[in-house]
């Protein structure tokens, strides 16, 4: 029996307790992977990034609210003062890092309401569309097969949204936005229901849907050499989603017969949406279902968008749960002109701090099942927006946090004064993972200043 299943779920919700750290217990990692954690040398690395939409309150110096409520500290090094935005954080200041003076060359001079798609990619938009692996991908490829899932992908709005608004920051290897889970019941089955049909019929239904690929495929491929050069751009992008869903499936299969961990779903609040009433809710389950997934290792990477840009999606609806009364975009643009509008919005942005703190303290607080140290000892968390202001495509609020274990050096605020490309960051922490290449997009080199 789980260790939740003897209190009822709306209990543990009002005692705070939902998603709880746990100690490594065999039932939730099942007794291969406990077997695994107890041979193995290399100590497991895992990446988790997590993105909102529209920027930060930044009050221009002089202005009464600067002081308090300017989203970066004023002074640089170990001995910064968080203003009353990042104050949440205060008690996690030694696993963390404040980074300011990054952003992407390519996007500075773009329209930034939709700059997440290319948030951890970089890619050049001035001549429309496209896009490259994003940096959570390359490591997701790196560790295929170590997890059930190679990687996990949410968001509050589900899928892939629009090129325009993008409700995903995955990137596969074709450039295609990788879509995105919302719903907290669907991310609980996917992570920790066993199929009822038993791994037989399981096994049955692998193979059916790999025979169907296979006929389509092999149709398709005889066409190539009647296409044009448009339809044959669409045929290659079809192959490459192709090829994904057969090493899905071909994981799938490997992981047929390795039990799924035993997790009580009455532990999180799995009725939650992103809406006023149920905000704070919902993005403290998102938070509780990624923690839960790093500590059974059913995966190891995760990225999580908040909200979409701009006004429309499910997430924009949060500052309400926070007691404001305008949605994320109109906090954003009102801050100049309205009387207390750079306060109100860096209330919003403290809101959201106090989430992440409690993330973070949840990940100190679990021992790691794999390695020595915490869950967050080895696992790199990576908090920002590309936006400083709404649309200024400059100077990325970030945090960086946790990586212990991975050579990360934290405790200090850095500032780079010369708009330092941010996939040197990227970069830098790609070679933190374990992954083993020397740029990634337009890097041009290493942070050392995050480095042990």
């Amino acid at each position: 029996m789980s260790q939740f299943s003897r209190h009822p779920r709306r209990k543990l919700l009002q005692l705070g307790l939902a998603g709880m750290a746990l100690p490594p217990l065999a039932s939730l990692l099942g007794a291969s992977k406990v077997a695994r954690a107890a041979t193995t040398t290399q100590r497991p690395a895992r990446l988790v990034t997590i993105f909102f939409p529209n920027g930060v309150s930044l009050p221009p110096e002089g202005h009464q609210s600067f002081d308090d409520w300017h989203w970066f500290p004023h002074h640089p090094g170990p001995d910064y003062v968080m203003t009353k935005t990042l104050q949440p954080l205060a008690a996690l200041r030694s696993e963390l890092s404040i980074l300011s003076g990054f952003s992407h060359p390519h996007l500075r001079s773009n329209i930034t309401h939709s700059c997440s798609a290319q948030f951890l990619t970089g890619d050049d938009q001035s001549k429309g569309y496209k896009n490259s692996i994003s940096y959570d991908q390359v490591f997701a490829e790196k560790i295929d097969g170590a997890t059930r899932y190679s990687s996990l992908a949410l968001s509050a709005s589900g899928g892939t949204g629009s090129l325009g608004r993008p409700a995903t920051i995955s990137v596969n290897r074709d450039g295609a936005l990788i879509p995105a889970l919302s719903d907290p019941q669907q991310i609980f089955n996917r992570l920790f229901v066993v199929d009822a049909r038993g791994a037989e019929a399981r096994a049955r239904a692998i193979a059916r849907d790999r025979s169907i690929l296979d006929r389509v495929s092999s149709r398709l491929s005889g066409l190539n050499g009647a296409l044009s050069a448009d339809d044959r751009h669409r045929l290659d992008a079809y192959f490459t989603a192709t090829r994904t869903l057969e090493r899905q499936l071909e994981r799938a299969n490997e992981w047929l017969n390795v039990p799924k961990p035993e997790v009580d779903p009455g532990a999180f609040d799995l009725d939650a949406e992103p809406t006023r009433e149920l905000g704070t809710n919902y993005v403290r389950t998102m938070f509780d279902l990624i923690h839960m997934a790093l500590l059974t290792d059913s995966t190891r990477v995760v990225t999580y968008q908040t909200a979409i840009e701009g006004g429309s999606g499910r997430g924009n609806q949060l500052p309400y749960a926070a007691g404001l009364s305008l949605h994320h975009h109109q906090l954003s643009h009102s801050a100049a002109r309205d009387e207390g509008g750079w306060e109100r919005w860096a209330k919003f942005d403290q809101y959201l701090t106090e989430r992440l703190s409690e993330f973070l303290t949840k990940m100190a607080e679990t021992p790691d099942p794999l390695a020595e140290g915490s869950l967050l000892d080895n696992t790199i968390v990576l908090y920002g927006s590309g936006t400083s202001k709404t649309h200024v495509g400059r100077n990325y609020p970030l945090i960086l946090a946790g990586g212990k274990n991975l050579g990360v050096k934290q405790g200090a605020f850095h500032r780079f004064e010369d708009e330092r490309p941010f996939n040197d960051l990227l970069l830098t922490l790609l070679q933190r993972v374990g992954v083993e290449t020397e740029s990634f997009g337009d890097s041009e080199s290493v942070v050392d200043q995050i480095l042990v």
